[in-house]
């Protein structure tokens, strides 16, 4: 009886839920998503909302900080202890915690809100992380970084994949449980694929050498007459194998007291000491011999370097290095608090300058929900490991659409023993757009001989531009009607 009562209310609420949103001739502004202002809106009319951009910035830096200095040596740690490559950390380590906002998100729309929320968030990042991301990490890039096509067509072709599964079960605007599955089990597939994908390469190339090995192994010794005198080594067959041996000049017994000398206990000792001196020096000693301008920026970044200090355990600091899963969470943490707060921030600063909310979260709330892909890619790129900041940005999509829209589904279904509506009826539409942006994005990298350079950056950010003039041009209703007109404050 009390069970059937219940559910009969819940029946009642939905209906309730759903006639109210019928009736809506505006649509709700999304600052009411966030919590109440400390100013008024005449306050931040009339300048406060300076205030709100400085923290927006100031957040930002947050997230540039704790990717830097936390973030990319916790993964490193983690790349040693799993023994994984940098692309597999890359796509799920890395790009877990830079989806963990939009899955916070979307489960704030699928179960408190019951609107849109997350699925538009991670359909409007979409584009941005594919176009606009790559081109940051490719512009900020010292020179060419070369990609393995291999890995960028996995993560493209899986990326297709899940957008298109998305498309398909979006398009009747009612998500069931078994659709919401259908999402998860491509998550474990992927996660498979990545995890295994090492052995199967390897046992290509197993393949790949013992088919080439067959003329390795006719080396005359004739061939080592040319070398130079000086060489330091000569190849000659035994065995049916090719050895590689040493002159008594060679430089081996140089290498090899070199290599004793690293490992030797006092020299690690003396190197952990320099690195805990480097970490305080970084945070406590006042840059004398710097310029006014870096003196400020000192100054400016260095409350958020202390609170990163005093929160997240340190992985380069040998005595703090086995803490890394600890590090992993608080970064975790970390992200999405300053991602949460950009968003509210840009969202304030669009209310006050009179921007319509869809125009609001196909660019800056977009730019602001991707701060992390964007700092990681950007530091990756600089550091040369092109590979690593590919599969974090493509990576961090796919699992946005497998397991942050997939997870939260599946628990509404499943509790509520219903479907899952999907009121906007231009987000199919917009999910699709996304697979044409992801062929085109390899298309132009394919181009360039799978390499992220200024040339790709200067393609993907006049694409992103193209595409931004067009999707905002349909969301204010330009070539037909999609959207309500926003209600006044």
């Amino acid at each position: 009886m009390i069970k059937q009562v219940v559910k009969d209310n819940e029946k009642q609420r939905y209906f309730m839920i759903k006639q109210k949103k019928e009736d809506k001739k505006c649509t709700d502004r999304s600052i009411h998503d966030f919590p109440e202002d400390l100013f008024t809106y005449e306050q931040r009319r009339h300048g406060a909302v300076i205030l709100h951009a400085f923290l927006g910035l100031y957040c930002f830096l947050l997230t540039a900080f704790v990717c830097h200095d936390y973030l990319l040596p916790a993964v490193d740690r983690i790349c040693i202890s799993l023994n994984i490559s940098t692309d597999v950390a890359g796509a799920t380590f890395l790009a877990m915690a830079s989806s963990f906002p939009e899955l916070f998100v979307n489960v704030i729309g699928t179960f408190l809100t019951e609107s849109d929320l997350g699925a538009g968030t991670v359909v409007g990042s979409a584009v941005f992380d594919t176009f606009a991301t790559p081109a940051c990490g490719a512009l900020m890039t010292f020179y060419a970084i070369s990609l393995e096509w291999q890995v960028l067509s996995r993560d493209c072709l899986m990326y297709v994949i899940s957008v298109g599964t998305l498309v398909i079960i979006m398009w009747d605007a009612k998500i069931q449980w078994y659709e919401a599955m259908i999402l998860l089990i491509l998550f474990c597939f992927y996660l498979i694929l990545l995890f295994c994908g090492k052995h199967i390469r390897l046992c290509y190339d197993k393949i790949s050498f013992n088919s080439k090995s067959m003329t390795i192994f006719t080396i005359d010794e004739n061939l080592n007459e040319n070398l130079p005198p000086n060489c330091s080594y000569k190849l000659r067959p035994q065995n049916n194998a090719v050895v590689v041996d040493h002159r008594k000049n060679s430089n081996i017994q140089e290498l090899e007291r070199e290599q004793n000398r690293i490992h030797d206990p006092e020299n690690v000792e003396n190197f952990e000491k320099s690195i805990k001196r480097s970490i305080f020096e970084y945070l406590f000693t006042w840059p004398i011999e710097r310029t006014i301008i870096e003196k400020c920026w000192f100054m400016f970044g260095w409350p958020l370097k202390f609170l990163l200090f005093i929160t997240i355990p340190d992985p380069k600091i040998e005595r703090l290095k086995h803490w890394y899963p600890l590090t992993f969470i608080m970064c975790i943490i970390w992200i999405g608090i300053s991602s949460y707060l950009v968003s509210w921030m840009t969202t304030v600063i669009g209310d006050i300058i009179g921007i319509p909310d869809s125009i609001m979260g196909l660019t800056f709330l977009a730019a602001g929900g991707n701060m992390p892909e964007v700092a990681s890619i950007v530091i990756l790129a600089r550091q040369g490991d092109g590979n690593m900041a590919m599969s974090n940005t493509l990576g961090a999509n796919i699992l946005d659409i497998l397991l942050c829209l997939g997870l939260p589904w599946m628990i509404k279904c499943l509790m509520e023993k219903r479907y899952v509506e999907i009121e906007s009826g231009a987000l199919k539409y917009s999910v699709f757009s996304t697979i044409i942006c992801v062929i085109v994005l390899y298309t132009v990298i394919a181009c360039f001989k799978f390499k992220l350079n200024k040339k790709v950056g200067i393609i993907c950010l006049f694409l992103y531009m193209i595409f931004l003039i067009f999707a905002i041009l349909i969301e204010l209703n330009v070539f037909f009607i999609i959207n309500l007109p926003m209600c006044d404050q």
